[in-house]
């Protein structure tokens, strides 16, 4: 994920869910039932973590929502892709910390700078669609 798609990413979310207007779906309906949760396979994670700061570095999460403009971050070998449009979602960014902040390694200039776009993952499993077992808490 590139920082331009991070930022096509989190602007539905800034634009509907964050000021609080319904999510628009693939047929172009209000959105009745948003995302419960979204996995990502520790693989993903631990690559993330890797790639930051072993004192200061960690994982900052992103919230977006995912649209017909967006679509394409989802994989292509995900069946059901069109079913996440308007649905909330959550990007991983690799970050380290220090005495200003906070800053997503594709922001940052260091030792520690990630190589092309991998500092930055989405395309979590999101519920719905993938709610199996189904929720039980």
């Amino acid at each position: 994920m590139t920082k331009d798609d991070l930022k096509r990413f989190i602007k539905p979310y800034q634009k509907h869910v964050q000021k609080g207007l319904p999510a628009i779906d693939k047929c172009g309906h209000l959105v009745t039932e948003q995302s419960q949760w979204v996995f990502f396979d520790r693989e993903t994670i631990q690559k993330l973590l890797d790639m930051t700061d072993p004192s200061t570095g960690g994982i900052k999460i992103y919230f977006g929502q995912y649209s017909r403009e967006n679509i394409y971050l989802i994989p292509e070998d995900r069946l059901d892709k069109e079913e996440y449009i308007g649905k909330i979602s959550v990007a991983l960014s690799a970050a380290n910390e220090d005495k200003d902040g906070i800053f997503d390694l594709f922001a940052q200039e260091s030792k520690h700078k990630s190589s092309g776009d991998e500092s930055v993952q989405n395309a979590g499993k999101l519920c719905p669609p993938h709610c199996r077992p189904p929720d039980s808490i």
